[in-house]
């Protein structure tokens, strides 16, 4: 059972902090580097069952966010004592991200969030590359009106967030940006498929949300004149003529960009 009193603090467990409803992050004065997760329970969340990918979840996107920052180390037991349950489901959740290559564990030592490299990038957007463009061919033929019309919405949100009153907004714009593209990814009809291309904009999330604002510049433009809106209205022009392949060439401009602007480091 999870401990009905109220979350720990990170005075409470001995560093310097504020009470944070899901995540808090604080580094050891004498420790240097070392990076402390300490989780609170989440609201409603009440069965055991319910939280190994609760605490995966708020892991991912605490490294997803740059909260976590490369090389800090996840400890499991202040983990566990933000959540008032034992160790043992902290360290399961994190034994699981590290089997599938969202952090790093070394034994003996403990977990770490990985450094990112461009080489690590490269590979990710390498498969992300082959697996969009045969998402794209399986996906345009079945797009219907409604899904149209649902993108030049979302392409309405992504140009609202390239105004100046909303470029500080960067993370809406990637969350906007990957429910644009996996509203064309589902039509493919393959649920194994966009399993495999979540887990790939996963991986490669941290390299962009760590990047500089993409929403940055006049208008809405990325270093070098990019239009982030015009990427996404381009495609959704080159959905509704059906046209394949230059889809294709659009998204893997738009890949690009993402790498231009990406964290390495």
């Amino acid at each position: 059972m999870l401990s009905s009193r109220a979350p720990p603090t990170l005075h409470s467990l001995g560093f310097i902090g504020r009470n944070l409803p899901d995540i808090a992050i604080a580094r050891l004065r004498a420790g240097g580097a070392r990076g402390i997760v300490v989780l609170s329970r989440a609201r409603g969340e009440g069965q055991s069952e319910a939280l190994l990918p609760s605490i995966a979840r708020r892991v991912k996107q605490a490294i997803a966010s740059g909260e976590l920052a490369p090389g800090a180390k996840l400890s499991p037991s202040s983990m566990a004592a933000g959540l008032g349950v034992s160790h043992i489901p902290v360290r399961e959740a994190l034994a699981s991200l590290a089997a599938f290559g969202y952090i790093e564990h070394r034994p003996r030592v403990g977990f770490f969030v990985h450094h990112r490299s461009a080489d690590d990038l490269d590979d990710i957007l390498h498969w992300r590359e082959i697996l969009e463009d045969e998402a794209l061919r399986m996906a345009i033929p079945r797009l219907t009106d409604g899904d149209i019309a649902h993108l030049r919405q979302l392409c309405d949100e992504v140009r609202e967030l390239a105004t100046p009153d909303h470029r500080s907004r960067h993370h809406d714009y990637l969350a906007l940006d990957r429910r644009f593209h996996f509203v064309v990814f589902r039509r493919a009809g393959s649920e194994r498929l966009v399993r495999f291309l979540s887990y790939l904009w996963d991986l490669a999330a941290p390299y962009i949300c760590a990047g500089p604002d993409i929403c940055a510049g006049p208008g809405g433009d990325r270093p070098g004149g990019h239009d982030l809106a015009a990427d996404h209205e381009r495609l959704v022009d080159l959905f509704g003529a059906r046209d394949v392949a230059g889809a294709i060439k659009a998204m893997a401009q738009h890949r690009e960009a993402s790498r231009a602007n990406a964290c390495i480091g």
